[in-house]
């Protein structure tokens, strides 16, 4: 009787390939923080109201970060619709005032909500006010829940309380979601020595600490955020949210042969104890193709209002007749035309010191991201650089466009 055989062991199938790492993202959880201006885009007039075609851009930006993975949270400001400091300051109720600012966060949150939608992010707009028709109340548990599930969750209502700046409110919501980072997106490259639209000499700074900025008083934003911040160890970061936008609107400022609001629009007026922009203060007007109009809501500030527009680099001569302030605009010379086709090269060129900065951190935090291979940063360096191409491109159309509406006679 032949020998019996064992059977032979049957073949373990193959071991199925670990999937790859997935890449570590510098920060995980993020709250951003918009301010209202941030809506207004560079239309004329563009002071307040709310400009849809930069919104559409914006949520473009929001929805790639959404599919990194990256757990986003957003604070909404109001001052492209109503400011309560402003409003209080003219003989509005300081409570009322704020809650009407209040109100306008709700505003811009829900235009922010559709968009975002509309192109497929799942979103929640919670509100620090309740008004359960148009949006679920601000609950931390379930604002954490929402951000676990890959939901977009957009804060509006500031902190609820008077007194209180939507700075603040987002320090706040950044501490109690446990965000890693408070994203501020402002109107320029991050922080300076001085304001770098007023002060040639402000310099660039690249990091800054808390007891820093303090010592120097720089103002990256409010007192009572920044407290925050350092008592509780939350970073900031300040970037530039949109280069290309901020120069269209600095060179809507330059005047050129036709009468527009925006012309006014960096006019600082003193008012109140503050420097306040002039449409914070006076309605604005162009009721003819060479005369402006400014009808400030107080008469006492009537010789304030000159003033700010004669110290501006406007080259402009208002007169009032105690009622309205009037400004023609003369036609401009030769040598003044040229003078402002270097201004208008100048803002180019402070959106193109913007776009290279933001290239450089781009690159910079793709080069120590872990977990990701040589081949997909150089393919991810590719793409930073091809958005700096592409925005490059936009300044020197914009420029380009602007330089021939001066030069034209």
């Amino acid at each position: 009787m032949p020998p019996s055989r064992a059977p032979a062991p049957a073949s373990a199938p193959a071991a199925a390939p670990a999937p790859a790492a997935a890449p570590k993202l510098a920060y995980g959880r993020a709250l951003l923080k918009i301010s209202g201006e941030a809506f207004t885009g560079s239309r004329a007039g563009g002071a307040s109201g709310i400009d849809f075609g930069v919104i559409e851009r914006l949520t473009d930006e929001l929805k790639t970060v959404a599919a990194m993975g990256v757990q986003l949270g957003l604070v909404v400001g109001g001052g492209n619709i109503m400011r309560g400091a402003a409003a209080s300051q003219q003989g509005v109720d300081r409570v009322s005032a704020d809650y009407m600012g209040m109100l306008a966060t709700v505003i811009n949150a829900l235009a922010l909500q559709d968009i975002l939608e509309k192109k497929g992010v799942d979103t929640r707009v919670m509100t620090a006010i309740r008004m359960e028709e148009l949006a679920e109340p601000y609950i931390r548990r379930r604002a954490v829940r929402h951000l676990e599930k890959g939901r977009m969750v957009i804060c509006a209502g500031g902190t609820g309380n008077p007194y209180f700046s939507t700075d603040t409110a987002a320090v706040l919501r950044a501490l109690e979601i446990e965000a890693q980072v408070l994203l501020k997106a402002t109107n320029v490259d991050g922080i300076y020595t001085a304001d770098p639209k007023r002060d040639a000499n402000a310099k660039f700074l690249p990091t800054l600490s808390f007891q820093d900025a303090i010592v120097n008083g720089y103002a990256v934003m409010d007192a009572n955020a920044f407290g925050l911040c350092k008592e509780n160890r939350l970073p900031i970061v300040v970037f530039n949210i949109k280069a290309v936008e901020a120069v269209k609107r600095e060179f809507a400022t330059v005047r050129t042969g036709k009468a527009t609001t925006a012309l006014l629009d960096l006019v600082r007026v003193e008012a109140y104890g503050n420097e306040m922009p002039l449409n914070q203060v006076a309605s604005v007007a162009a009721p003819e193709p060479k005369l402006l109009t400014i009808q400030p809501w107080d008469r006492s500030l009537m010789k304030a209002v000159e003033k700010a527009i004669l110290a501006s680099d406007l080259g402009l001569t208002p007169s009032n007749d105690g009622q309205i302030i009037r400004i023609p605009l003369p036609p401009l010379t030769e040598e003044r035309r040229k003078e402002l086709v270097k201004v208008v090269h100048r803002f180019a060129e402070e959106g193109r010191v913007a776009i290279r900065h933001a290239r450089t951190e781009g690159i910079n935090k793709i080069k120590k991201t872990e977990h990701v291979s040589d081949d997909e940063k150089k393919h991810a360096e590719k793409d930073v650089q091809k958005l700096h191409d592409e925005h490059m491109k936009q300044i020197d159309d914009v420029l380009k466009g602007k330089e021939s509406e001066i030069l034209e006679v």
